[in-house]
């Protein structure tokens, strides 16, 4: 005997309900994934800073100093009056020791080009336009110009806290900035006197962003002495740097290779998050890049000891209307973050 065997489909109401709670379920459950993998970004990020700070711990007991900010003309024909970059130093302690031969060979012979030259040229292909994973933050995005940014670099060395002379050599009318980096100087860790676990080392900076935005965006012409007039070109109502700004196709997170404070240093001033300014038009002169990042709440630094740390945004940064000095001594008057960043400044400050 056959039985007939009712078949009854979903009604409408009933499909628009289950629709309904997916996509409740979705947006709960989106927001908890995002955070996941800005947790694993941020840790890739730390990680990549802990290796650049190991790196630059195994070329001072290589050669009993850590490298310059930028070399020029030193160590052999490097190619005319350009700064090339702490970043070459270290290539050998990041598995990238091709790259480092290739880089020397070419400068002890026919010299290096520009360290942003991607023209027509088989070597400059090969070489300068190279993105290295570890000098990369995943939470960082690529500039959309990379015209005259051949490879990216989202970690930068510390400058120190002042603005006058981060972008000359020592034995340019006497200047010797207090951080731990600058052009053609070479230090050791004895020179580190306010204690290696107290002086930051490298940090990160964020490239991605429209030339007016505050991360990524550099405000140019900016020629006054203290941080508050820097972060007086931020306007945060419209959210947007204000006046001259960089030009598209040079962002400040696009020549690894390039010694210039602008594209491989930072200093410590302005406070985290807070706005990039520079002296000049373009990118050879004084330098107020502060650290920056996408992670919530502040960024990453290595400090002189190899240890690695998250500094917050409410940061002290003590008397922002304090001019920098030219010649700088003394403790710093940008409070803990300033202090962190001299080497010689005679503080006691730690991170909190």
């Amino acid at each position: 005997m056959n039985r007939r065997i009712d078949r009854r489909a979903f009604t409408l109401v009933e499909l628009l309900v289950v629709i309904a709670i997916i996509g409740v379920l979705v947006a709960l459950l989106l927001p908890a994934v995002q955070q996941a993998r800005e947790a694993a970004r941020r840790m890739q990020c730390t990680n990549n800073l802990k290796q650049l700070g190991l790196a630059m711990h195994n070329h001072h007991d290589t050669f009993g100093a850590l490298p310059p900010l930028g070399n020029i003309a030193v160590d052999g024909n490097w190619g005319g009056n350009r700064a090339y970059a702490w970043t070459i130093y270290i290539l050998p302690y990041i598995e990238q020791t091709a790259l480092n031969d290739n880089i020397r060979s070419q400068a002890e012979g026919p010299g290096l080009p520009s360290p942003w030259s991607t023209a027509n040229n088989t070597w400059e292909n090969q070489n300068w336009k190279v993105d290295i994973d570890g000098f990369i933050c995943p939470s960082d995005s690529p500039p959309t110009d990379r015209g005259e940014s051949p490879s990216l670099l989202n970690y930068k060395v510390c400058v120190g806290d002042d603005y006058h002379q981060n972008h000359f050599q020592p034995s340019n009318q006497s200047r010797d900035n207090r951080g731990i980096f600058q052009i053609d100087r070479k230090l050791n860790f004895s020179a580190v006197t306010d204690g290696l676990s107290n002086t930051v080392l490298l940090g990160e900076i964020a490239g991605s962003g429209g030339p007016r935005d505050l991360r990524g965006g550099v405000a140019v012409n900016m020629q006054s002495w203290n941080p508050q007039a820097c972060s007086a070109r931020y306007d945060v109502s419209t959210k947007q740097l204000t006046g001259d700004v960089r030009a598209n196709f040079r962002p400040h997170t696009g020549r690894a290779w390039d010694g210039r404070p602008y594209f491989v240093g930072f200093a410590t001033m302005v406070g985290p998050n807070g706005p990039s300014c520079h002296w000049g038009g373009v990118d050879g002169n004084e330098h107020m890049g502060t650290l920056s990042s996408w992670h919530p709440g502040g960024g990453n630094v290595v400090m002189a000891d190899g240890s690695v740390h998250f500094i917050t945004e409410t940061i002290d940064t003590g008397n922002q209307a304090a001019d920098s000095q030219a010649t700088p001594s003394g403790q710093s008057d940008y409070g803990v973050w300033g202090a962190l960043g001299s080497r010689n400044g005679g503080e006691a400050s730690q991170i909190p």
